[in-house]
């Protein structure tokens, strides 16, 4: 057997509150690229685009910056330690990109976080800038890292820098210092500084296509022309949006520029003429509607949301919203046609799944003050739709994207399971049963921390207990009273995380804190020790709708595949998940002939699609 990645949805850019984020283009291919937590991603610009997305995710550290190489064929990505790594993007065919692509060199060219990133049209020479402690910016050769030139002038964080597309090479970096630095090379050196255009933290720096102007926009509402060829300045355009200009990008035409703001809007001007159009993605737009990013691609402005969303204009309107996670993704929940799905920040997002792959587009649920505050701890689908619990210290019932009810628990939960047609609540030290409705049915203290709890059948479960590393059975009278049974489980040897109980009631397996197996007979008796390929804790596992197999997943980021027949035989599919799988999801199983297909979300923010192969 083996296990084949179909399809990756990906997370939505990271942002952070007062900052820039800077989209990259790829106009040859038609390609977005963004960082998200340690990844990179690429994706096709247009949302109707079946290309495949690429995650790149062998940054150590948080990533920061990135941009395509005019050709298109390489990438420069920039992280928080002050690291440059140069990879290929060459488009590839295939359903989805999960072979990482190779790195063909990396710098360490600072001391702090990149800010962006710059190419030239040769394809050969790149312009870092940030947050540097020594210096705020370096300018060297792609291939061998060897400096060209002096990238001097600022006094304090570069935000963004841009070069000038034709020869003679120009350059020119914008900085919280107010000023914009223009410089000529290569080998890049300063030529001038010009001060008192801003007032206030300079935020993006664009070239025209062709070379003619500059444009740089702040937080100070103001846009600045400026000569292309010699940095000369031109005019000034004041309180050219009602809230801070975070990102700026020119027209393929040079002659008109688009500029997004924290007010919620895009807006498009002309060089000569000023302001052409003003189209906003809300009527009041909150504080996550802000508008932080910006590119202007072949069909589309695509305008980035502090909240993660990418909205879509076409001739002034709106013609679409991606919306997504930006945070690690916590734990999944599968219904025939739907996949649900929340992440850390509380967010919960849903799916239309098919065989052939993920819809790009998720469905926000609840909306903001809608959802969980914080953390989303387990996700479960019963009759009365969907319940959520998370580390705000509540329990959610949802039907049709909204939450219909609501309950207060008394401490953190860890999760929920569904016992005859009620629902339970797992905390450390006490489990609770909810009616479908949310009203509080029973409740039984534990004298030890508990982790995991199974239901063995409508009037058993299992409990975790992490004091003593066994398996506790608590019965359950008249389907609402519950009661520690006498019944004893062999001692573990480390404390159990993770219990899984087969479809058929035959089997359960538990997972002990090292990420190493035991499955046991529904009477207690121990099958099998061998499944132990783990190298580390197991976040979650799945059976087999014909319980003939385990897929587990954990902090080890791969994926394994356990047979109840051939116990000592496992299918593995190494670093699926960068930093850790999280939950895993059938979508469906052919009994007969052993296949299907699963998902996997991660701390990567990804959710990925797998096809189980004889």
């Amino acid at each position: 057997m083996s296990i084949k990645p179909i399809a990756i949805a990906p997370p939505q850019p990271s942002t952070q509150r007062g900052q820039a984020a800077h989209l990259s283009y790829d106009a040859v291919n038609d390609r977005l690229a963004y960082v998200n937590g340690k990844s990179v991603i690429i994706r096709p610009a247009d949302f109707n685009s079946n290309a495949p997305v690429v995650v790149f995710t062998k940054h150590i550290h948080p990533t920061t910056a990135v941009k395509f190489s005019p050709s298109g064929f390489y990438i420069a990505s920039g992280d928080e330690s002050g690291q440059i790594k140069i990879w290929d993007a060459a488009p590839k065919k295939g359903e989805g990109e999960f072979e990482q692509p190779i790195i063909k060199s990396e710098f360490q060219v600072m001391s702090g976080p990149i800010r962006s990133i710059a190419w030239d049209a040769d394809n050969s020479r790149i312009i870092a800038v940030g947050q540097g402690k020594e210096k705020f910016g370096h300018a060297f050769s792609w291939d061998t890292g060897n400096s060209i030139g002096d990238i001097q002038g600022h006094s304090s964080t570069i935000n963004a820098v841009d070069i000038k597309p034709q020869r003679p090479y120009r350059a020119a970096t914008v900085s919280d210092d107010f000023a914009l630095v223009f410089y000529q090379g290569p080998p890049f050196k300063f030529d001038k500084s010009l001060r008192g255009n801003h007032t206030n933290s300079v935020r993006d720096v664009k070239f025209s296509p062709d070379g003619e102007y500059i444009v740089s926009v702040g937080s100070d509402r103001a846009i600045c022309i400026y000569q292309g060829k010699t940095g000369e300045f031109i005019k000034k355009i004041e309180n050219g949006h009602d809230g801070g200009i975070f990102a700026v990008s020119w027209t393929s035409d040079s002659k008109k520029f688009v500029t997004a703001s924290a007010d919620g809007s895009v807006r498009t001007w002309k060089v000569d003429e000023g302001l052409v159009s003003t189209h906003k993605v809300a009527e009041k737009p909150t504080v996550f509607q802000q508008l932080v990013g910006l590119t202007v691609t072949k069909d589309y402005v695509i305008a980035l949301s502090y909240g993660g969303d990418l909205t879509y204009f076409k001739n002034g309107e709106i013609v679409q919203v991606i919306q997504g996670h930006q945070a690690p993704i916590t734990k999944l929940a599968i219904s025939k046609s739907d996949l649900y799905s929340g992440s850390s920040d509380g967010k919960l997002f849903k799916f239309e799944i098919d065989p052939k792959g993920l819809k790009s587009n998720p469905t926000r649920q609840g909306g903001e003050g809608g959802e969980h505050s914080n953390y989303v701890v387990d996700l479960l689908l019963g009759d009365g739709g969907l319940y959520s619990i998370g580390w705000d210290d509540e329990i959610k019932q949802w039907k049709e994207g909204k939450v219909v009810t609501s309950a207060k628990l008394p401490s953190q939960p860890k999760q929920l399971n569904k016992v005859g047609d009620n629902i339970l609540v797992l905390l450390e030290s006490e489990l609770q049963l909810f009616s479908k409705d949310l009203e509080l049915v029973s409740m039984l203290k534990l004298d030890f921390s508990s982790t995991n709890a199974a239901s063995l059948s409508s009037s058993r479960l299992l409990v975790t207990n992490a004091s003593k590393n066994t398996i506790v059975s608590v019965e359950i009278d008249n389907g609402s009273k519950l009661s520690i049974s006498s019944q004893e489980f062999p001692t573990l040897r480390t404390p159990p995380t993770l219990i899984k109980v087969s479809p058929d009631g035959e089997f359960f397996a538990v997972a002990d804190s090292s990420g190493k197996y035991t499955l046991f007979k529904n009477d207690g008796s121990v099958v099998s020790t061998r499944w132990a390929f783990h190298t580390s804790k197991a976040y979650d596992a799945q059976w087999s709708p014909d319980s003939k197999y385990l897929v587990s997943g954990g902090l080890d980021c791969g994926l394994l595949l356990y047979s109840v027949e051939k116990p000592s035989k496992v299918v593995k599919f190494p670093l699926a998940h960068a930093s850790g799988v999280t939950s895993l999801a059938w979508v469906y199983y052919d009994s007969e002939k052993q296949t299907g297909q699963f998902v996997s979300s991660g701390l990567d923010g990804t959710i990925r699609q797998w096809e189980l192969l004889r």
